[in-house]
């Protein structure tokens, strides 16, 4: 007898060929979409890689077009070494058929700043203060004379003092204390050069966060003075134009700013007629009719010839012109902006360097 099979209510033991088929068709789609979601992965990270790749790349030629720049500025004031005096009539002061859209292989570089023609930009206070004001910018293509600004490791504390309160709003006090700060900031000992208003180690010792101690040197760079008793952003802000760590501490007169050549003792009314001298008869610096000194030695008798001068006047100016002034530059500025050919992005290199070619900073952004 034969025995039949038991097969259970609802349940099949075989499973037709469509139903095979649909297992398959279900599994093969998943696997495609698991493998499309794979490979868009992939392609995404592929492509941030050669996207990341291809900025490194565009980062490295910038920089190498910038630091081209500032090779093309050193050789040309290399040019003028034999040149006894500097003023902004000289090419390397702002000339756009050499520092404008230099070509470096697939990109350009200029060299320029904003300059600040002061002539007209302040106003006599009733103290006889003065106080910036006014004033037109323009850009030049060219190189920023350092030797146009106050050497802050050099320049006495008095010098300081008349700069910031010409700066900073005319306040006495303030431009006191920030002046004895950064004298005793420098110098060798851990003394106060003022009882009240200055800091040595003790006060930067118990600042709440992150203390420190004074330099007790020479700055190297700038940037240091934020470091300084009372030096806030707005205040550097205001100053890091006028003054440097670079050059022999002195002046060169015929690119001082007014500021400057008040912080040197010269007065308003000394000082307006140094700039008149200089912007000429339309009263504008950096254009043709500039008048120049070209020797230090000649500086009084070539003011005292445009316009007349008190004995006070010629003696006080023949102390500040043997203290403090020359005509010539040796140490310069140069902002490299570089840009490749049909690329919206840029590199910026700021470099100081001599006549002889020596770099003494560098810096890119």
């Amino acid at each position: 007898m034969v025995r039949k099979r038991r097969v259970l209510p609802g349940r099949s033991v075989f499973r037709s060929p469509a139903d095979r088929r649909g297992s398959i068709l279900i599994i093969t789609i998943w696997s495609i979409c698991f493998l499309s979601t794979l490979a868009v992965i992939l392609g995404l990270g592929v492509r941030q890689k050669l996207q990341l790749v291809q900025r490194l790349d565009e980062r490295d030629k910038l920089h190498l077009i910038a630091a081209a720049g500032i090779r093309r500025a050193i050789v040309q004031i290399g040019q003028d070494r034999e040149s006894t005096f500097y003023s902004f009539l000289d090419r390397c002061a702002d000339d756009p058929s050499v520092f404008k859209d230099m070509e470096v292989g697939d990109g350009r570089v200029s060299i320029w700043y904003d300059f600040f023609d002061d002539v007209s930009s302040s106003r006599r206070e009733p103290t006889g203060r003065r106080e910036p004001t006014g004033g037109t910018t323009k850009i030049h293509y060219g190189l920023i004379d350092e030797e146009q600004k106050i050497n802050v490791n050099i320049a006495g504390t008095a010098v300081m003092e008349r700069l910031f309160e010409f700066l900073l709003g005319g306040d006495e006090t303030r431009s006191q204390d920030l002046a004895a700060a950064i004298t005793d900031w420098r110098d060798a000992d851990s003394e106060l050069s003022t009882p009240v208003g200055s800091a040595e180690d003790s006060f930067y010792r118990n600042l709440t966060y992150n203390p420190y101690e004074a330099k007790d040197a020479p700055l190297e760079t700038l940037d240091e003075l934020r470091l300084v008793k009372d030096m806030d952003a707005n205040s550097m802000e205001k100053l890091k134009d006028y003054l440097t760590v670079f050059g022999d501490g002195k002046i060169n007169i015929n690119t001082a700013p007014k500021a400057v050549l008040w912080a040197l003792g010269m007065g308003t009314y000394l000082t307006d007629k140094v700039m008149s001298y200089r912007s000429g008869k339309d009263k504008a610096l950096g254009t043709a009719d500039d008048n120049v000194f070209k020797s230090a030695a000649n500086i009084v008798s070539d003011l005292s010839q445009f316009t007349s001068l008190g004995d006070s006047e010629v003696a006080d100016l023949a102390r500040i012109v043997d203290q403090f002034l020359k005509v010539q530059s040796e140490n310069f500025m140069a902002r490299a902006v570089a840009h490749l050919n049909n690329r919206r992005n840029t590199t910026e290199v700021v470099a100081v360097f001599n006549r002889n070619g020596d770099i003494l900073y560098w810096h890119e952004f």
